[in-house]
């Protein structure tokens, strides 16, 4: 018996020195697959030793996001929530609270995240594992880094399986999405790329791309490929020659011409041999369109091309103005006549494809010509506003007019000159200009819109200014007008009895020099530099930063300084930060709202927003975005645009016949101007009437006694 029972624990023994032994083994092949994983890194650390620590913190942020998100959605008192899992009573506290105590709070939270409290995750072993976004963004073109990973409390583990390893790239060339086969638009950051493999997407199509690295042929989609449903894909692709920026008599200019999603891109390419294209788009064509059409080119289209070049050539055309053209074509030269045919039967069988499936057109705006072209005071105009249906301001070199449009009527106004900005304030019944060699801001009321002789108001400190903009404080008990002078800020409170007076009650320094500003939410916001701040009007405080130092993936706007165009206020509690490379989406803490980014086609000169509808004007186009879906549904396809209004509605097409152009808005009824027929014959002229000296009439004249007066 004895010896039974002692044979019975030596089995015991023995049982558990094989279970220790399979475990040891198992950790053993863990520990070899983790081994396997880290020399790929190795490199990379080696190269950038503060990449490591940049991931660290991301990780850490994405572990603070995923949080938030988690005690929102746990805690039943949370009767209303806000977007990015943020409650409404936080982001009251966060409009009352500086930047810095709410990095307090932030690194509360880091503190209880590393205690292991909470599980950041009650993710189930079932699912597939998220892939997740983490920027290191301090490095010039690898920004932000997108892998797998498991949670588990709260360490990371990688997954057995071998993954993608996705960086966030800045493409150099036109790129085309491995999933979507789509263009990755953009001047930045426009898609991930595969540090193993080189599969490169959209951001939005990681989640959709195969799990396995490298991607198998049979799961790779070829380079032309259409979704007819969705309108998405490309269909055709290939080298073609399009007139130079000089105009076709100096020659042609090679290009790369893509079809893709339905428009047509062309990118510029140098002369020299194995040159690549350049990622700014320089002409897109939509064809969703109701003027496309594609065809070859007649002697009958009077064309100046050589009788050669004829048989290769062939003419895309869209819809361009209203008034007194309403369709512009790009003529565009195969390298054979093969060619030419192939390219006018794929785009004519896509556009057929789209009338048969009913593709609606989502443009917004129609062109019409607000005035005519013939009249002086267009030539020279600076910047323009709209009064009300039936009057326009333009401001230019001579001074300030009110153009009636309806009755061919102009009225000057005071005896400034060089108009470079008007500021209706129709709260105060005012209306402040900056004019004058020493840009000074002067003001006087809207009667002298109306030709009423008025006293002007200057403002004298103003001297030198660039920009100004006008809201109301205190629900709206109080006219504000805030201008700027290089870095600096001067803020005024408005009052208008008898007279016009003001009251300087704050001077704000920026920390560069001011690019753009607007009030909001009884807010000013500054445009400088790679920033944006929001100061308090009503109260002394610190400003709120809309671009927070601390989010790793907001850091590469400081780390590659760009020019701020803009900034929109989507709601109380998101904005839209438009800069001259990206636009980025933030939250009232300056935290990123969005994981998408707003793509440019083109380098933007300008940005002007009338909601929901943001225009970005570049040397060859006007691109229109929704801000609120970020969807780019129009391009205007015209060169030399500038906007006159802050609302982007007015503008100045500078060609050959300088033209004031008014975007129409197909989604409202009525015109916000009356528009006149016009005509380009010249017959107009600008004559002044008997009895006044301010008073204009704008029409053919009539005997010779009355003689046209040239301004």
């Amino acid at each position: 018996m004895p010896q039974e029972g002692n044979t019975r624990v030596m089995e015991q023994f023995d049982t558990l020195d094989v279970s220790a032994v399979l475990n040891l083994e198992s950790a053993l092949v863990r520990d070899g697959a983790s081994r396997q994983v880290l020399p790929a890194a190795v490199p990379l650390i080696r190269d950038c030793k503060m990449k490591a620590k940049e991931k660290y913190q991301s990780d850490v942020w994405l572990e603070i996001e995923h949080l938030n998100k988690v005690i929102v959605q746990e805690d039943p008192r949370s009767s209303s929530v806000a977007p990015c899992g943020t409650t409404t009573s936080a982001v009251a506290q966060c409009e009352t609270d500086p930047v810095e105590n709410i990095l307090d709070q932030n690194l509360k939270i880091k503190f209880y995240i590393s205690s292991g409290s909470v599980s950041p995750s009650s993710h189930s072993g079932d699912e597939a594992d998220p892939v997740k976004i983490v920027d290191s963004a301090h490095l010039p073109v690898h920004t932000p880094t997108i892998k797998r990973k498991e949670y588990h409390s709260s360490i990371l583990f990688p997954t057995k399986n071998k993954s993608h390893q996705f960086f966030l790239t800045s493409f150099t060339v036109p790129t085309k999405c491995h999933q979507c086969t789509s263009l990755m638009v953009g001047l930045i950051r426009q898609g991930c790329a595969c540090d193993a493999c080189g599969f490169s997407c959209h951001t939005t199509c990681v989640e959709k791309a195969p799990r396995a690295c490298p991607v198998p042929s049979q799961q790779k989609r070829g380079t032309l490929c259409v979704d007819v449903q969705e309108g998405m894909g490309t269909a055709y692709e290939g080298h073609v020659w399009i007139p130079k920026k000089a105009g076709m008599k100096k020659g042609w200019q090679r290009a790369l011409a893509i079809v893709c999603d339905f428009k047509l891109f062309l990118y510029n390419m140098e002369e020299e041999k194995g040159s690549k294209p350049n990622v700014v788009v320089s002409q897109v064509i939509d064809m969703r369109d109701g003027a496309f059409s594609v065809s070859s080119v007649w002697p009958s289209d009077f064309i100046p091309v050589r009788r050669k070049e004829m048989s290769r050539m062939f003419k895309v055309t869209a819809s361009q103005l209203s008034a007194p053209s309403n369709r512009y074509s790009v003529p565009i030269l195969a390298d054979s006549e093969n060619d030419k045919c192939e390219w006018v039967g794929v785009l004519s069988d896509l556009h057929r494809m789209l009338r048969k499936s009913h593709s609606r057109d989502r443009s917004v705006y129609v062109l019409k010509e607000a005035y005519d072209s013939s009249l002086p005071l267009i030539k020279t105009t600076q910047t323009a506003a709209i009064i009300d249906h039936k009057r326009i301001a333009l401001g230019n070199e001579e001074g300030l007019f009110v153009v009636h449009v309806t009755i061919d009527e102009i009225i000057r106004v005071g005896d400034m000159k060089k108009i470079y900005q008007i500021e209706l304030i129709p709260h105060g019944q005012m209306v402040a200009v900056i004019s004058g060699r020493s840009h000074h801001v002067q003001l006087f009321p809207m009667l002298a819109l109306d030709g009423r002789k008025t006293d002007i108001h200057k403002l004298a400190e103003t001297k030198g200014c660039h920009t100004m903009t006008s809201g109301t404080v205190c629900q709206g008990a109080h006219t504000c007008l805030c201008v700027a002078r290089k870095s600096q800020v001067f803020c005024y409170e408005l009052f208008q009895s008898k007279k016009i007076s003001h009251r300087k009650f704050k001077e704000l320094q920026i920390p560069a020099n001011v690019q753009w500003m607007a009030i909001f939410s009884e807010q000013l916001c500054v445009g400088f530099q790679s920033g944006f701040l929001r100061y308090p009007l009503r109260r002394e405080g610190s400003p709120y930063r809309m671009l927070h130092s601390h989010d790793p993936t907001l850091s590469f706007i400081a780390h590659q300084p760009v020019d701020a165009l803009c900034a929109i206020e989507i709601s109380s509690i998101e904005y839209l930060l438009c800069f001259k490379s990206i636009g980025i989406y933030t939250d009232s803490r300056g935290l990123r709202s969005r994981p998408i980014e707003l793509m440019w086609p083109a380098t933007p000169t300008y940005c002007r927003y009338n909601a929901p509808y943001l225009s970005v004007y570049s040397e060859n186009a006007v691109d229109i975005f929704d801000v609120n879906s970020m969807e780019w549904i129009q391009t205007v396809p015209l060169k030399k645009v500038r906007p006159l209004n802050s609302e982007g509605s007015l503008n100045i097409l500078l060609s050959e016949t300088i033209r004031l152009i008014y975007f129409t808005n197909k989604m409202t009824y009525g015109d916000e101007l009356v528009f006149p027929e016009t005509s380009d014959s010249h017959q107009k002229q600008m004559v002044r009437h008997l009895h006044s000296k301010r008073r204009y009439s704008f029409r053919v004249p009539r005997g010779k006694e009355r003689l046209p007066i040239g301004l």
